[in-house]
């Protein structure tokens, strides 16, 4: 669909949580009657509604759409930042979008039941365009909020919640409990459309992704093929040269004795801590220090 499809249901989808708190569209002056309530600054496009409550903006930039709240000093920040991607979205994800927008709405604004209902905002993923000119790495949660927002909307609960239990989200956490089975599943039914669109997402991910992320990836989420041979062929049609050449390894490692046995120690995990200094993943060890572990392609 084009943009304009998709802001346009994204409107009519997030009437119902606007005008209960009170909010209107405010329109351009120049807006034709039937037209929808858009304007252009640079390379956004946003909607903004206003009310007694102050006032919402839905910006449009990228692939994100950012739900923006003035606070008290009358400066708009952010209540949400979610994945928005109208050229592989379906109406199911436009719904799932605006689900996300409305509970975030009423969240803030909502009265009823005694008060507002208190809003752990989620930390906000990272946008396509600081991926590709460098100054940030695509992390563990842009790859859980694109994969919540548009393949598996069913998990988004369990997102959130891995946030507000911890205070910061715990990408290994999520995806060892919910993601990576849901993913493997999608490889198991070797349905074309779904696997493209899995791939698609993985493969951005993991490009101009952080090594932690990229380990996340061909570790804990697509080591979990388990060296099956026919998973394995059915994802090496989808996957980019890097991240094919990566993965295969990494299941032919897992496979073998050494990896079984890391693979066992990984099933018991220390308590959580909080952060302390880093220490490299299970893929950098073993691509470090296991010359003679990771078997030749």
């Amino acid at each position: 669909m084009t943009q304009n499809d998709a802001i346009s249901k994204i409107y009519a989808g997030i009437g119902e949580a606007l005008s209960e708190n009170g909010f209107s569209a405010r329109k351009p002056e120049a807006a034709e009657k039937d037209a929808l309530p858009l304007f252009t600054k640079g390379d956004s496009t946003y909607m903004e509604f206003t009310g007694e409550k102050g006032t919402v903006r839905l910006d449009f930039s990228d692939t994100q759409a950012a739900l923006l709240y003035e606070d008290d000093a009358e400066k708009l920040q952010n209540l949400s930042v979610n994945y928005f991607d109208p050229e592989s979205f379906e109406d199911r994800d436009i719904k799932s979008l605006c689900n996300e927008l409305s509970d975030s709405i009423r969240q803030k604004y909502s009265t009823k039941k005694g008060g507002k209902t208190k809003s752990n905002k989620m930390p906000a993923p990272v946008s396509r365009s600081a991926a590709k000119n460098g100054t940030q790495s695509y992390d563990g949660n842009t790859l859980a909020n694109r994969l919540t927002s548009t393949m598996y909307p069913d998990l988004k609960e369990a997102y959130r919640a891995n946030y507000e239990k911890y205070g910061e989200f715990l990408a290994e956490e999520f995806f060892v409990h919910y993601g990576t089975a849901r993913i493997i599943g999608t490889i198991k039914m070797r349905e074309k459309q779904s696997l493209t669109k899995l791939f698609k997402i993985l493969n951005d991910i993991y490009e101009n992704g952080s090594n932690d992320t990229q380990s996340l990836i061909a570790v804990t989420i697509l080591g979990e093929m388990n060296n099956d041979p026919q998973m394995c062929e059915t994802a090496a049609e989808y996957m980019c040269d890097d991240m094919c050449e990566t993965v295969l390894l990494v299941n032919k490692y897992l496979a073998s004795g050494k990896g079984k046995r890391a693979k066992e120690k990984l099933k018991n995990p220390p308590a959580y801590k909080p952060k302390k200094e880093k220490k490299p993943g299970m893929m950098a060890q073993m691509m470090a220090g296991g010359q003679g572990g990771m078997p030749p392609m």
